[in-house]
């Protein structure tokens, strides 16, 4: 929704209800970009904390599942829309992930502010949230040459994606609708000899607006799952929406990076 794996977006808030911006990958690597962050409607009234656990499975052609635990994010939000994400690292790249996030990010959109927290430093980097952009106008094409009507598509290696609703289900406590979308990718068109499909499973909680659960399945890359647990409904404690005292505050003008660990000193 994650700073997530890379996920990462802000318009109305990501896929949890928050702005993910990214976390270690398989590479090691210890980076998080966090952009400039525009207006957003906040969702109030719903309170909820919970764990987004992330999870890929690869499957090899003996039938051996290799399994890897790619992170976690502990997220919060209270009932003015303020929110809080704590992110950790994989075990396997940071051995006291469940000991200490790496990064924690607080959002305020009431007071049109963004914290990013670096933890080992006790560095807030401070973000305004921008006013949204005003559309520009459109252009007028009246003096424009006549534009011809496209043509059919021909390109029979072009993907192809269909998508369908699926019946509401209860996941993790919570009512939650979902969507399939399948994509097909033609034989020929990847230098593959057969069909290869490619299924994503999108399910929203229909009382919080957040999403609780999105999965991947692709025969080249395996299975990777995205997974809203523990959650709570109960008001987060408003004190994980403060400000810690001991932390030095550098404003951010725009987007901006950040590199942790004891190696990125």
């Amino acid at each position: 929704m994650t700073r997530l794996a890379s996920l990462l977006v802000l318009g109305g808030l990501t896929a949890f209800g928050q702005n993910i911006a990214s976390s270690p990958g398989y590479n090691g690597l210890r980076e998080a970009h966090i952009p400039a962050l525009s207006g957003f409607a906040p969702i109030t009234g719903a309170p909820y904390s919970g764990e987004l656990v992330m999870e890929a499975v690869q499957t090899l052609a003996d039938g051996t599942h290799i399994r890897h635990a790619t992170g976690s994010t502990k997220v919060y939000r209270d009932s003015f829309g303020r929110t809080r994400e704590e992110t950790f690292g994989p075990a396997d790249q940071a051995p006291n992930a469940t000991e200490s996030p790496m990064l924690i990010y607080i959002t305020d959109p009431v007071g049109q502010v963004q914290y990013t927290l670096d933890v080992l430093r006790k560095v807030a980097h401070r973000q305004m949230i921008l006013a949204p952009a005003a559309r520009p106008a459109v252009a007028s094409r009246a003096s424009s040459a006549p534009v011809s009507p496209a043509a059919p598509a021909t390109d029979l290696k072009t993907p192809e994606t269909v998508s369908e609703k699926l019946e509401n289900q209860i996941i993790e406590g919570v009512l939650a609708e979902g969507t399939r979308t399948t994509t097909t990718w033609p034989e020929g068109s990847m230098g593959n000899d057969r069909p290869i499909v490619g299924v994503q499973e999108y399910w929203r909680s229909v009382e919080l607006k957040v999403l609780v659960l999105n999965k991947w399945t692709n025969p080249r890359s395996g299975e990777q799952t995205e997974k809203l647990t523990n959650i709570s409904r109960s008001e987060p404690d408003q004190s994980l929406f403060q400000l810690p005292p001991d932390y030095t505050i550098v404003d951010e003008k725009g987007a901006f990076t950040i590199k942790w660990g004891p190696d990125q000193q």
